[in-house]
């Protein structure tokens, strides 16, 4: 039998390494934030695109699947399924939960706001109103490309509210996509810090639409990054 000196070493080595060792995160996915949300937790809100608003829940859009991709990485993911949704009403809203997370004492380092899309715009609509420049975003496929339908309400978006953004951001688009591309303009005149990653997939727009890990694990590093 081990005598209580053994016995107490052993204790004392396990309590040892649980505290030396670095905290993994399992990951969840929730609709909203939590109400005692772990400070030393990475929270990323994750928006879907219109396609969503419009076809529902069971679109060839695979929003639970990319949520729970995200979330296997070690991140709580907070993202709903919205119904046709105003951008600037619903960016508000967005602002208004980082902001509760902020006051429950999750570091702003900790946060990312990241969106498709619609999703994406919202994500920087989100910025511009929060202006905190420690938390993180992320933009996928969310700034209009030249000659498309969503250009105009980009450049507007640049012209009103881009000097207003703050933070860090990680803008992703692939190459073949005629509806949306890189964000320089809005990025540049803010004088942000910006990542670009274009994919070279040949999907599109509809690269996003699946959690294919060319974007989930680059987004996922980013938003788990101090």
């Amino acid at each position: 039998m081990r005598s209580l000196n053994q016995i107490l070493l052993v204790l004392l080595i396990a309590t040892m390494i649980t505290f030396a060792s670095p905290r993994v995160y399992a990951g969840e996915v929730l609709d909203a934030p939590p109400s005692a949300p772990d400070a030393s937790a990475k929270h990323l809100f994750y928006m879907h695109g219109r396609n969503i608003e419009r076809r529902g829940a069971n679109s060839d859009h695979q929003y639970t699947a990319v949520r729970e991709a995200l979330a296997k990485k070690g991140l709580v993911v907070i993202g709903e399924v919205r119904s046709d949704t105003n951008p600037r009403a619903y960016s508000g809203k967005i602002a208004d939960q980082v902001n509760g997370l902020l006051s429950a004492g999750v570091p702003a380092k900790n946060i990312t706001v990241a969106g498709f899309s619609k999703g994406g715009v919202m994500a920087m609509l989100a910025a511009s109103r929060l202006e905190n420049k420690g938390i993180k975003f992320g933009v996928l496929a969310g700034c209009g490309a030249k000659g498309s339908e969503f250009r105009r309400s980009y450049e507007r978006f640049v012209k009103r509210r881009a000097k207003r953004l703050r933070g860090t951001f990680f803008i992703a688009w692939d190459e073949d996509d005629d509806k949306a591309g890189k964000c320089d303009l809005a990025m540049d005149k803010a004088g942000v810090k910006y990542r670009n990653l274009e994919l070279k997939t040949g999907d599109g727009h509809e690269l996003f639409f699946r959690p294919k890990s060319v974007w989930i694990d680059p987004l996922a590093a980013f938003a788990l990054s101090d």
